[in-house]
């Protein structure tokens, strides 16, 4: 058997020894106090025992099984040597009655000793150090010298038999003097050692872990309920009750809720929220209290200066309390949050900031990937955003995002506890704004992108049949009406002159069609980037009246591309010999990594609107990926900019 298995093995012995001697009292001849008492006593300490059990068998390396199962043990064990003394005055008194009668007057004092030994090895042992050690072994020493100086105080004596009165002389008589010294050492240094004890928490809690902070506001939140149902005790004394039921609840407090929340935030300290749980608690403790004090205090001032409207005075006091009291818990929520649960309540500001900011447009939305991963501390936290029709194909403890009629994602956590799940799930329903945002911008780019690529095929489309019409008018129509035009020819020189002016005229008008043909199949498609990108531009600028400093290199672009860019020149060419009243023009052609620049520039005198021939060229680049601007301040000419997406 482990070590911790043995102690609660020799816990429940104990605790079973204890009863057994109680109920021999109890229901055998010396008839030592009442019936019922003993199995409601059993009750109450026997989950420590089980708790004990519990925690001893699951964490084995813990000391805290034995601990809670001492807890429970010493109780009975008190409580049996309490009633084996009190035999002595019956006629049927047990063996060593009087001694155990003189020492159970301070056994009291032993019921110290399993909360002191719990509160000094929570939660994972002693705290290091000689100062913490001798404090552990001083604490059973100290209560048996409590023990002893209380057994052997001349005032617990007496000579008749009374209530809490040790029947007879004590064994021995102390000088007064030694003995009033001896008392005051005593009760001060067991006050001092219980305060030691209680200052190993604090001590605990600032130079412990974040997992031995959880489990210590596990105990904290439990031991809050100690005080305040003493305090209940004491007013259910006052109000009449019988002390067995007025410090029923003190208790179960005692016995029952702080070795359950020890027991839990030693096996499961994850189970609850323990943090917010504790701050919600503590505020809704400090807001009934000054509740309480402002109504008292409401009802003593209309009583003092109005002494027959008692009633009002109530009235008054209720009103005002209720006035106050939601403003009230609100406000000391946020105040306690920040010191019992700081990181909770820092990360939630932290998001709400960023909220406020994206909302203002001092943020982008995408960056709360970054913001959840500061807050929440979890530097592999990812966001992911589901697009529409996508299934996401999400790994365990994967926490979805979604609205009230659309999935929008999920939240992946790079370390999952149930604890961090919550504050995950928090998190996001504070950052759902931006999320969605995100979410929707994400849509608007895939949708803009889909757009760009369908532009791009069809302007590829629009390219190559454009290719194939320039092709069939010369190929074809233009072909057979040049042939028309021959065959006509030869046939004006057999005929007489006035046939011979018609046959003039309509091969003129064929060599009409024939350059309107060309012209079109010109618009279409420019024969002169057959030859390239850069020898076109160099023979569009050769036909300009104003002079041209033209800068392009040789390029390899594709069809579209190079068509938008000839077009470019061209439009804006042709815009600055209609209105500019320019002296010089200045064309740069660069490539820029995946871009082509393109930048037309004058010196004439501004001032250009955008009309019909600017509108088309935009669309023309546009339905190239591309982007143009106009920059034409008045008196300072004219610049023309296009920016085009091509392939290296």
């Amino acid at each position: 058997m482990t070590r911790p298995l043995g102690w609660v093995t020799a816990a429940s012995v104990a605790y079973v020894a204890g009863l057994v001697v109680r109920a021999a009292l109890a229901y055998g001849p010396a008839s030592i106090g009442s019936s019922g008492e003993l199995p409601v006593a059993a009750a109450i300490l026997l989950p420590s025992i089980l708790l004990g059990w519990l925690v001893a068998v699951r964490a084995p390396a813990s000391p805290i099984g034995p601990a809670l199962a001492w807890t429970g043990a010493l109780p009975s064990v008190v409580f049996a040597v309490e009633d084996w003394g009190s035999s002595y005055h019956t006629a049927y008194a047990w063996p060593g009655a009087r001694t155990v009668e003189v020492a159970a007057a301070g056994v009291w004092t032993w019921l110290f000793l399993g909360f002191a030994i719990l509160v000094l090895v929570f939660p994972d042992g002693l705290l290091p150090g000689r100062r913490w050690r001798t404090i552990a072994i001083a604490v059973p020493v100290w209560l048996a010298l409590v023990n002893f100086v209380i057994a052997t105080d001349i005032d617990n004596f007496s000579a008749s038999p009374e209530p809490e009165r040790v029947t007879g002389k004590p064994p021995f008589v102390l000088p007064a003097p030694l003995r009033a010294g001896l008392i005051v050492v005593a009760m001060a240094g067991l006050i001092a050692i219980l305060l030691a004890v209680g200052v190993s928490l604090v001590v605990r809690y600032r130079r412990g872990r974040e997992l031995d902070r959880i489990r210590l506001r596990w105990l904290m939140c439990a031991a809050i309920s100690v005080p305040v149902l003493l305090a209940t005790s004491w007013l259910a004394i006052a109000a009449g009750l019988p002390g067995e039921v007025a410090y029923l609840g003190f208790l179960v407090a005692m016995l029952f809720l702080v070795p359950a929340a020890i027991a839990v935030a030693i096996l499961r300290h994850d189970l609850l929220d323990i943090d917010r749980f504790f701050g919600t608690t503590v505020s809704w403790l400090i807001t009934t209290i000054v509740s309480a004090a402002i109504f008292a205090g409401v009802v003593v001032a209309v009583d003092t200066l109005f002494p027959r409207q008692q009633r009002a005075g109530v009235t008054s006091a209720a009103f005002v309390t209720a006035l106050l009291l939601l403003p009230l818990f609100h406000w000391l929520h946020r105040g306690v949050g920040r010191l019992v649960d700081p990181d909770r309540t820092t990360a939630i500001a932290q998001i709400k900031d960023f909220v406020r900011r994206v909302r203002d447009g001092q943020a982008e939305p995408e960056q709360i990937q970054d913001v959840l991963r500061k807050a929440l501390g979890d530097p592999e936290l990812r966001v992911i955003l589901q697009r529409p029709g996508q299934v996401l194909d999400l790994p365990a403890g994967a926490i979805p995002l979604s609205t009230s009629d659309s999935a929008v994602g999920a939240l992946v956590l790079g370390a999952t506890s149930a604890r961090r799940i919550r504050r995950a799930r928090e998190a996001a329903v504070e950052a759902r704004l931006p999320i969605e945002v995100s979410r929707l911008r994400l849509e608007l780019q895939d949708a803009l992108t889909e757009v760009r690529a369908s532009r791009s095929r069809l302007m590829a489309a629009v390219t190559v049949e454009r290719q194939r019409l320039e092709r069939d008018l010369h190929d074809g129509a233009q072909q057979q009406l040049i042939a028309v035009g021959m065959r006509l020819r030869l046939l004006q020189h057999r005929l007489g002159a006035t046939q011979y002016k018609e046959i003039d005229e309509l091969v003129e008008s064929l060599e009409q069609t024939v350059a309107e043909l060309r012209r079109i199949a010109h618009g279409v498609r420019p024969s002169r980037l057959d030859d390239g990108l850069a020898v076109a531009l160099r023979r569009l600028v050769q036909d300009s009246s104003v002079p041209v400093d033209l800068v392009v290199p040789e390029l390899q672009v594709g069809e579209g591309v190079a068509t938008a860019v000839y077009f470019t020149v061209g439009e804006a060419i042709a815009n600055t010999l209609k209105h500019a009243r320019a002296t010089r023009i200045s064309i740069e052609v660069e490539q820029l990594g995946q871009r082509l620049r393109v930048l037309v520039r004058d010196d004439g005198i501004g001032g250009a609107q955008e009309g019909f021939g600017l509108t088309s060229l935009r669309d023309r680049v546009a339905s190239v990926g591309g982007s143009l601007t106009l920059d034409s301040p008045p008196g300072a000419g004219t610049s023309i900019r296009a920016e085009i997406p091509c392939a290296s």
